[in-house]
């Protein structure tokens, strides 16, 4: 019966774990024979398939696991981690093999879909070479382009407020809130009495400091705007006078705010920047390096065109074409353009 048969990669990881711990504390002689260990004779999985036999060494799991990013090596120092990795990888391998073995490899759609993909890469390493690796920005540009486009609202902050709100779904609550207030109750703490009770439904609700809207900027929030232009046309540390009562979506609001800062417009420094106008510049170059390199395989390729010998459509087609084409070609266009668009 063809079946592969995996052994203890657990135990066999274990067994070279507890050499490891030989070796720390051992002595100098000790040591040196860990240092001479050879990676490539402690084999951690053996299996085998259709009568073939396969073995993974340790320094096969750690060639595989320098591949990864620095994030999934540290996820991977646990030895138990390192067991299910590898136990992962011999699976995956498995199933390859198990596929080959019904000659799937030979598949024709299979075959093309590779050798789609191979040229995908091999474009994909061209490009990187004749085109990414070719760019350079150097920090006179960076800064050139900056004073040349810092007036652009993408180098510009806009105005930004911070407020305290209470917004409350229940007009007598928000009438009493208020009286409270007038008489000298900070704003803060009925904002988080109200919290408490789950009482807050609008700005400053559901935050991690009941009241507390974060800066916002003036088209934050449509629906919200008159509460966004009071806050804004408020001085800094005033409360608003009266209870602002807002219909959003067919739920009526009663606010009660207090502006707490208030950030200007602003253009943003170099350094805020700098990131931003070095990938700008970077897409731009690259766009220029593809044409010209484009232009220069094409000359190195004699390429030439005959246009003329494509023949024309027949006269009732190129008339159908003039006019949009026909009803149902009209139709399955749209189709089609809805269907992308989905």
């Amino acid at each position: 019966m063809k079946k592969a048969v995996l052994m203890s990669v657990v135990i066999l990881l274990a067994c070279f774990c507890s050499w490891q711990s030989v070796f720390a504390h051992g002595d100098d002689s000790e040591h040196e024979v860990a240092d001479e260990v050879d990676e490539n004779r402690v084999i951690i999985a053996e299996y085998s398939w259709n009568g073939e036999s396969f073995t993974v060494s340790l320094a096969d799991l750690n060639a595989k696991i320098e591949d990864l990013s620095s994030y999934r090596q540290r996820k991977l120092r646990p030895r138990e981690s390192k067991v299910e990795f590898i136990t992962e990888l011999i699976e995956d391998e498995l199933k390859i093999l198990a596929a080959a073995e019904k000659r799937y490899d030979e598949d024709p759609d299979h075959v093309e879909q590779a050798e789609d993909y191979k040229h995908q890469l091999m474009v994909e390493k061209i490009s990187q070479l004749e085109v990414d690796e070719k760019i350079d920005v150097s920090e006179d540009e960076l800064m050139q382009y900056y004073e040349e486009h810092k007036s652009e609202s993408a180098y510009n902050e806009e105005a930004q407020c911070k407020a305290t709100c209470i917004s409350v779904t229940d007009k007598d609550l928000a009438t009493k809130t208020l009286a409270e207030i007038k008489a000298g109750k900070d704003i803060i703490d009925s904002a988080k009495e109200l919290a408490d009770k789950n009482k807050l439904k609008g700005p400053g609700s559901g935050t991690r400091s009941p009241g507390s809207t974060g800066f916002f900027t003036k088209d934050i929030a449509p629906s919200w705007q008159p509460f966004i232009d009071a806050v804004f046309a408020q001085e800094v540390g005033d409360v608003s006078d009266s209870i602002l009562e807002i219909e959003v979506e067919g739920t009526t609001y009663y606010l009660i705010f207090r502006k707490e800062e208030y950030k200007p417009e602003r253009q943003k420094e170099f350094d805020e920047v700098r990131d931003r106008v070095k990938r700008k510049i970077e897409r731009e170059k690259k766009q220029e390096r593809i044409k010209v390199w484009i232009e220069e395989i094409t000359a190195a390729s004699n390429l030439k065109m005959f246009p003329d010998l494509i023949p024309e459509p027949p006269a009732d087609e190129a008339d159908e074409q003039k006019d949009g084409g026909s009803n149902e070609e009209t139709s399955e266009n749209a189709e089609s353009t809805e269907a992308e668009q989905q």
